[in-house]
């Protein structure tokens, strides 16, 4: 049997919406992207929403509409993904790395105080706690566990194998309007009569019909990572090994840790269950810089295959491969 790490869920829902479309002939930006937007803002709980071509384009957006100078510190964790390095290299500021905590999160205690503003993932789906400050919340791994709110603006991403999936795409939330606005002016440069730095940061109609079908099974897509994840739970209890914390998590990734990472993945491998590093290259790693924990997470986190789509019979199949490996 072979699981695959991650695959997105898609269905008839997603088919009729995309011919929905091609129908009516509206395939740039238009109504499907507007609707998009409001059902998102909606759900979330947040006054407006902008949808942008990707989740860096997100942030890239919110952190000009925010008003931060060019220069500036921004912090971020190191255990995170390229792409917060390279939206704050967009915006010319200068990328401020911080250590994480237990819960693999940013460690608000490690964030300088010279540090204008700090972007927040929830990484893997686990609520991250707020350090004080300007904060800009990515929920990209945790939309639709009450994340999103705490913030002036928040960003997420509709990457293929994201909780929910446009192909590409992102989207910035925020209750104030002179935020909305902003990000609406900068993400479309054409038919201006003024000249600023814009970007072509639009999304299209094709993929906002299919966000739309998708966030409407995002409750059903939650309830059964969270099924999945308490199967592994209870059956890897007994093991040693980190597991995730539950307490609201969205599930995203399902990270375990061990000494032993790369005998377990070699393990399941063999036995055709792909596992990965949940963080494939931590920030330091490109920026320089010792950062103990995220080192650490580096060396001894998996993530074990965890979806929607994945059904009984490949959960039992990763249970039964990891019990394996512990004898």
């Amino acid at each position: 049997m072979n699981v695959p790490h991650s695959a997105p869920c898609l269905g008839v829902e997603e088919e009729e919406a995309v011919i929905r479309v091609l129908r009516s002939g509206q395939l740039a930006q238009g109504p499907e992207v507007a609707a998009f937007e409001q059902e998102c803002a909606e759900f979330i709980g947040r006054r407006h929403a902008v949808a942008a071509s990707s989740g860096t384009a997100a942030l890239h957006l919110a952190l000009q509409a925010l008003g931060l100078p060019q220069r500036v510190h921004v912090a971020l964790p190191s255990y995170g993904c390229a792409s917060l390095v390279t939206a704050v290299r967009l915006h010319h500021a200068k990328p401020v790395l911080c250590d994480i905590g237990d819960d693999l999160n940013l460690d608000p205690g490690r964030v300088p105080q010279s540090s204008a503003a700090v972007i927040l993932p929830h990484l893997f789906g686990a609520p991250a706690p707020i350090p004080e400050g300007l904060v800009i919340e990515d929920i990209a791994q945790s939309m639709g566990n009450g994340t999103g709110k705490a913030s002036p603006a928040a960003i997420t991403s509709f990457y293929a194998t994201k909780l929910i999936t446009t192909g590409e795409g992102g989207m910035v939330l925020t209750d104030d309007v002179a935020i909305a606005e902003c990000v609406r002016d900068r993400r479309d440069y054409d038919n201006r009569d003024d000249f600023v730095t814009r970007h072509n940061y639009k999304l299209t109609d094709l993929q906002a019909a299919i966000g739309r079908a998708q966030l409407k099974r995002l409750p059903e897509f939650l309830r059964r990572r969270r099924e999945i994840a308490d199967c592994y739970t209870t059956a890897f209890s007994g093991l040693p090994l980190g597991l995730p914390k539950v307490e609201g998590h969205a599930f995203f990734r399902y990270v375990v840790s061990t000494s032993r990472r790369e005998e377990l993945n070699a393990h399941l491998a063999a036995r055709g269950v792909e596992a990965k590093r949940p963080v494939y290259r931590p920030a330091h790693h490109y920026l320089g810089g010792v950062f103990p924990r995220s080192e650490r997470a580096h060396e001894e986190c998996l993530s074990l295959p965890l979806y929607p789509a994945l059904v009984d019979d490949s959960v039992k199949h990763v249970i039964d491969s990891v019990l394996g490996f512990f004898g």
